[in-house]
């Protein structure tokens, strides 16, 4: 038995191919700017927050916060990306304590301190 172009099994698939078709390119775009060189861009927007790097506890985390909300947040996570003063992309070891920086996060967890993914930390001083 042959099925109708009108049959609605075969529009729902039809659509759904013309909605992945529709979002591959947008979704492709996400993707984080790196260039060969290793440096990598924060994200094209002013950054959420500065403030100083405290180490004390060990792992990095931000103090004297220009915004009080993201006071003691984790400044790393597998994804942040860390640049130097230069602008070139450095591994997380490298922020020390009392380096100024600018923090850029995305989805914040609403806890003391926040929890924050921090999407890219940049050392200005």
């Amino acid at each position: 038995m042959r099925r109708s172009p009108h049959d609605p099994a075969l529009r729902a698939t039809a659509l759904a191919l013309a909605l992945v078709a529709g979002l591959a390119p947008l979704l492709a775009g996400c993707a984080t700017a790196d260039d060969s060189a290793g440096a990598a861009a924060p994200p094209d927007r002013p950054a959420d927050v500065d403030g100083t790097v405290d180490r004390d506890e060990g792992a990095p985390r931000l103090v004297e916060a220009s915004d009080p909300y993201y006071e003691g947040m984790s400044l790393l996570s597998a994804s942040t990306v860390v640049l130097d003063a230069d602008g070139e992309r450095v591994d997380g070891a490298a922020l020390v304590d009392g380096d100024a920086v600018e923090v850029w996060a995305e989805v914040c967890a609403e806890s003391y301190p926040v929890q924050c993914q921090v999407v890219a930390v940049r050392v200005v001083g």
